[in-house]
């Protein structure tokens, strides 16, 4: 049995790019974050200039996946963000939160054009 260490930092920059601007660049992270003999991982941010909202998403969704799982538990944390990355960060975890209401399905009723017609000329 492999022993866990207590925590490791992953730089997302090294690892992915400064520019993480996909769901698949961020979910190529979560091998090596499986891999990793961590118990916590802080994902650093401090070279990571831009984070799509579609990749803030993925990184958001595998952090909650492996916190609750049971056997694979690990506690991920974003650290030396910047400001627009946390800000991106902030915007999806709300998003997931709160979701916007679903629009209400409109019936549109069809009428015949000949029956329009009689209703004009009676």
């Amino acid at each position: 049995m492999v022993k866990k260490t207590k925590t490791i930092n992953i730089d997302v920059a090294k690892n992915l790019a400064p520019i993480v601007g996909s769901r698949d660049v961020a979910s190529s992270l979560k091998t090596t974050i499986e891999k990793a003999h961590a118990k916590a991982i802080n994902l650093d941010f401090s070279a990571v200039e831009f984070v799509s909202r579609s990749a803030a998403h993925e990184l958001l969704v595998l952090k909650e996946k492996l916190n609750k799982s049971f056997f694979k538990k690990k506690e991920i944390n974003f650290i030396n963000a910047s400001d627009n990355v946390t800000e991106m960060f902030r915007t999806v975890a709300a998003n997931r939160a709160l979701p916007k209401s679903k629009i209400e399905a409109v019936e549109i009723e069809t009428i015949d054009v000949s029956y329009l017609s009689k209703l004009a000329t009676s």
